[in-house]
Parts: structure tokens; C-alpha cells; sequence
């Protein structure tokens, strides 16, 4: 990985002067690498664009027709996010099995990869949930963070590719990924799978998908024809820089801006694709900080100190506690969002995921209490 000191600067002068300063030596080379990488990965999502024009038919313009996203943009985007997380995903952990599966839910085919660090026949299970704010990133954005869970946990990892926004509003992510839930929770003997015993893990908008699954299987797990005590097979719910709506705070004022793709018009950008209507955002499954949050198996809570969601995460612990359920919280204060893709660089990347992995094992470990 190169940097060039002239885009490096170019960029660091965008970011305002307090929080580069609060930023860690290796937050900054992260961004250093990120820099020198923007032009290339802008290119190839200009360039999945226009492979995608080539390949609409002259009178689709984007209907049912045909199979690819109306919006250019957003292929664009997904495409760059892609060629972005590439190099992070370089390395790390091999899996002694990993197999690229699908499981019918909310009435699509949904992806699913499974990653096993060893041979056991039978393992309990971390499903995750990729972040990318509903609407890029899929399993191989997010396959080296599956696969340092899966080694650090011994356990298994369900990444789940959920259908993304604007294409799929809410709540079809939420409804696809609990029904995936409640599937292996029932069924996971057939992927090797000890279903009685789940944690639910995701990062950023998984994160809030992890925290909103856990409440409909256990509030209303009729919508997605799940089975009521599916719920008792979770041991763990791990929370990794997630929204869990606030709509204003101190965070959100002063972090995030073009640099990490976080600015106030970012947010509401990918908020306003998600949400068919603006008061689904205020839904107990989305603005979790006014749901009923008794009951839920312990949570694991993390946040970002340079993030504007960061403020969302400290609110979720506090809130949980009250709650009465067991909270363990952790707060990384000189990284931004997204510090979780960066563990080829970043040893706070690679600590929180073995706390997450330590966290979520001890508690899968515990037999028969499902």
C-alpha cells in the first residue's frame, strides 16, 4: 500500500484542524492510503456505470425490464465501495471452510457466506450484518472482519447480503435478515450450525439492522412468520458504531463531512433512500432509543470518537443498562466511522474485534440455556 504526501495533505486539509489533531498516527496513514487510492476506485465505479448503460436495453430506463438499478449513481457508488474495501480485505485469517449459501426470507433469495475456522462439525453461530448505510456493501466488503471473528470466536460466521436501498426500502432488509435469523435458529443443523446457540453482530447500518432484528423476533416474529421462541436462541447482540436514532447531538455537529462520507447530507441522503415514508424512521426497530429494550440478551456497544453516530452508540448503552440488561461498552477515541475495514493497519481494529469475538464466545460457550 502507497501514499503520496501531496494528496495526503490536500485531503487533511478538507478535515477540520481539531479533529485531525485528535485522529491517531495510524488513523491518519489510513487516510493516507485512502487518498491515494480515491482516483483509482472513483474510476472503476465510473467505469461499472458505464458497463451497466452498455448492457440497459435503449427503451428500459430502468424498469422492470430489467435487472439493472436505475440510478447510474448507484452502481457507481457500490462498484467504488468495492474497489475501496478491496485492499483491507487483503489477508488475514484463512477459515478452514467457507461456503457461499442462499436462504428464502421476505420473499427473495437472499446471499449468505459461512465462514468456519475449523473442522468441527457443529459450531455456534455469529450472524453479521455489513454496514454501508443500506445501501452498499456486501460479503466480500466485509469478509476479513467476518473472518478475524470467526478465528478469534471459534465460531461460525454468517455474513448475510441483505437487499439494499433505493431498489429495497425498509423494512425489507430488516424483515430478510430476521427471518434469516429465525431460519438457522431452526434449521441451522443443516449448515452445521448449532441453532440454540446465535449472537447477532453488525457494523453501522448492520448494527441498527442487528438491534432491530433482535426486537421483531422478539416483539412481533409473526411478520416474518418466524417462530416465537427463535428469540431464545440468542446469546449476544454486538453493536459496532451504529444509528439508533438520535436526530441531533453534539456528535452529529461536530464530526463527519465529506472525508468519511458522514456529513449532515450524507445522512439524510441515505436515510431518505431507505425510508419509503420519513416516519418509518421512527419505528421501535429503527429509533431503538424508544423502544421497550428489556429483555434482550447482553449487547456488546461500540463507538467511534470521531464519528457523528458516536453519540447514538454512548445513548444505546446507557439506555440498555436501564433497561436492566447486561451492557459491555467501548469507545475507540481516535478513529473514525468505518475503523472496523482497517485492520491491516489499525490495532484498535483488531482489538475490538477480538473483545467483540471474546464477548460473543464466552456467551455461545454457555450450553443448554436456550
Amino acid at each position: 500500500m502507497t501514499v503520496d504526501s501531496e494528496l495526503t495533505e490536500e485531503l487533511l486539509a478538507t478535515i477540520p484542524a481539531d479533529i485531525v489533531e485528535a485522529m491517531s498516527p495510524q488513523m491518519r496513514e489510513v487516510l493516507s492510503i485512502q487518498a491515494a487510492r480515491a482516483e483509482k476506485c472513483r474510476a472503476i465505479g465510473e467505469e461499472a456505470a458505464q458497463a451497466a448503460d452498455c448492457q440497459r436495453p435503449a427503451d428500459c430506463n430502468g424498469s422492470a425490464e430489467s435487472d439493472i438499478p436505475a440510478d447510474r449513481d448507484t452502481l457507481a457508488k457500490r462498484a467504488e465501495y468495492r474497489a475501496e474495501r478491496s485492499v483491507w480485505n487483503e489477508g488475514g485469517p484463512i477459515m478452514a471452510r467457507t461456503d457461499d449459501r442462499h436462504i428464502r426470507a421476505a420473499g427473495v433469495n437472499v446471499p449468505i457466506r459461512i465462514h468456519r475456522p475449523t473442522a468441527e462439525a457443529v459450531l455456534p453461530g455469529i450472524v453479521f450484518l455489513h454496514g454501508g448505510g443500506y445501501s452498499v456493501g456486501d460479503l466480500d466488503t466485509h469478509d476479513r472482519i467476518m473472518r478475524v471473528l470467526a478465528e478469534a470466536a471459534g465460531c461460525a460466521v454468517i455474513g448475510v447480503d441483505y437487499s439494499l436501498s433505493p431498489e429495497a426500502t425498509y423494512p425489507q432488509a430488516l424483515h430478510e435478515c430476521a427471518a434469516i435469523i429465525d431460519h438457522l435458529a431452526r434449521h441451522g443443523h443443516e449448515y452445521g450450525i448449532d441453532g440454540t446457540r446465535l449472537a447477532v453482530a453488525g457494523d453501522s447500518a448492520g448494527a441498527g439492522l442487528t438491534l432491530g432484528a433482535a426486537l421483531l423476533l422478539r416483539d412481533e416474529p409473526e411478520v416474518v412468520a418466524a417462530d416465537p421462541e427463535s428469540f431464545a436462541a440468542l446469546r449476544a447482540l454486538i453493536s459496532i458504531y451504529g444509528g439508533h436514532g438520535l436526530i441531533d447531538s453534539a456528535s452529529r455537529r461536530l464530526f463527519g463531512g465529506d472525508w468519511d462520507g458522514m456529513g449532515a447530507n450524507d445522512l439524510n441522503n441515505l436515510m431518505g433512500e431507505y425510508f419509503a415514508e420519513p416516519d418509518e424512521a421512527e419505528s421501535p426497530y429503527v429509533a431503538h432509543l424508544t423502544a421497550d429494550l428489556s429483555g434482550l440478551p447482553p449487547v456488546f456497544v461500540v463507538a467511534a470518537g470521531l464519528d457523528p453516530l458516536r453519540d447514538d452508540s454512548r445513548a444505546l448503552a446507557r439506555t440498555l443498562e436501564r433497561a436492566g440488561n447486561d451492557v459491555e461498552f467501548e469507545e475507540y477515541t481516535h478513529v473514525l466511522h468505518s475503523f472496523l475495514h482497517f485492520g491491516r493497519i489499525l490495532d484498535d481494529t483488531n482489538t475490538v474485534l477480538h473483545n467483540a469475538a471474546a464477548f460473543a464466545s464466552k456467551l455461545l460457550d454457555q450450553r443448554g440455556q436456550g
